[in-house]
């Protein structure tokens, strides 16, 4: 499926879904504030850019991110992914996969959402490794991983594609890169691998 159709399926798929009426638990000087709130419940969903995801993501006065309420605005939070803007906000690239998994959308939506979810994440990793070298991030197959999504199929895929021993060797390189980051605590590293569905990949490069 082409990514712009993967989008679109979301959008069409999570429209019957209501928007929360709040988001702040609590009042917090550093957080998001009554205005930012305002902005996020009333601002047309694909209008809505990643800093105020950012920020929510951020903030320790809000609902958490994965909550039910947050349901409605998963099209949006997944399309922004995509965009390549150099001044995205660092909060919502750092934060996006992590917060994304607390939704837990293998286990706790329906069959539509699922395969809507899965659809777009399939084809996002298409666009990706459809990239010259120099342009690709095999660091997006763990980031994605994270979520639940099962990216073994589509490993198996790309096996076939030419450049798949180039693949395989930056997949390999950014693992050394998190196994290097944890040297001091490899129990930190097992528990990184464990997220999500990690630890498929991390066996089948093993294979």
């Amino acid at each position: 499926m082409e990514l712009k159709l993967a989008i679109e399926q979301l959008y069409q798929t999570f429209s019957s879904l209501k928007k929360p009426t709040k988001i702040i638990e609590f009042e917090c000087v550093c957080c998001l504030n009554k205005a930012g709130e305002k902005h996020f419940l009333e601002t047309p969903l694909r209008e809505l850019n990643e800093h105020i995801f950012g920020s929510i993501m951020e903030s320790c006065n809000t609902i958490k991110m994965g909550n039910e309420c947050y349901k409605y605005y998963i099209p949006r939070i997944l399309e922004l992914t995509i965009i390549e803007n150099f001044d995205f906000s660092f909060s919502f690239i750092e934060y996006v996969y992590r917060d994304f998994a607390k939704f837990d959308y293998q286990n706790k939506f329906n069959e539509k959402e699922i395969k809507a979810i899965d659809n777009f994440f399939y084809s996002y990793l298409e666009q990706e490794f459809s990239k010259p070298k120099n342009e690709r991030d095999e660091s997006e197959i763990f980031n994605i991983a994270e979520t639940g999504f099962n990216v073994i199929p589509f490993l198996e895929k790309i096996q076939q594609n030419k450049d798949w021993l180039e693949i395989k060797e930056g997949l390999n390189y950014h693992l050394h890169l998190q196994d290097t980051k944890w040297a001091e605590s490899k129990s930190e590293f097992n528990i990184w691998c464990k997220k999500g569905t990690r630890q498929s990949i991390v066996k089948h490069l093993a294979s």
